[in-house]
Formats: structure tokens, C-alpha cells, sequence
């Protein structure tokens, strides 16, 4: 819906999953090992470059977060 406007990703962390629908949100967790799968922080970086945002990737002692990824809304 592109209401981000900054995603921060964590540089060295990566959850193993794949973006399924876009616009849904939904998302399919698995085994990184699987060649099917891509890191989501990847795919989500992505969809907000693709949308108009930017993307920044940060060391984890940067981080406003735990999960991996943060974002600053356009709203």
C-alpha cells in the first residue's frame, strides 16, 4: 500500500520465509536450506523500494529493534 516510507533491516540477520501476497501481507515460513526460499527481510526490502521508500541497512547495535527490521511511516 506503500505507507512506509523508511525500512531499516538488520545487515547480518535473516528470517527464512518467502512474501506470498503483497497486498494481504501474508508470508510462508521455512527452512533456509530449501531452494525455494529467500530471506523475507529481502523480499520486504523490495516491496518498499519498489513502492517509493528507501531501504537501510544497519549494523544490529543500530537497530530501534529485536525483530531485524523497523520502519518510519509516510502517515
Amino acid at each position: 500500500m506503500g505507507k512506509i516510507d523508511t525500512l531499516l533491516i538488520e545487515a547480518d540477520k535473516i528470517i527464512a520465509g518467502k512474501l506470498k501476497d503483497a497486498d494481504l501481507g501474508t508470508i510462508e515460513e521455512s527452512n533456509i536450506d530449501n531452494p525455494d526460499v529467500d530471506d523475507l527481510l529481502d523480499d520486504l526490502g523490495e516491496l518498499v523500494r519498489k513502492n517509493g521508500g528507501t531501504v537501510m541497512v544497519l549494523p544490529s547495535e543500530k537497530m530501534p529493534s529485536k525483530t531485524g527490521l523497523a520502519a518510519v511511516f509516510r502517515y
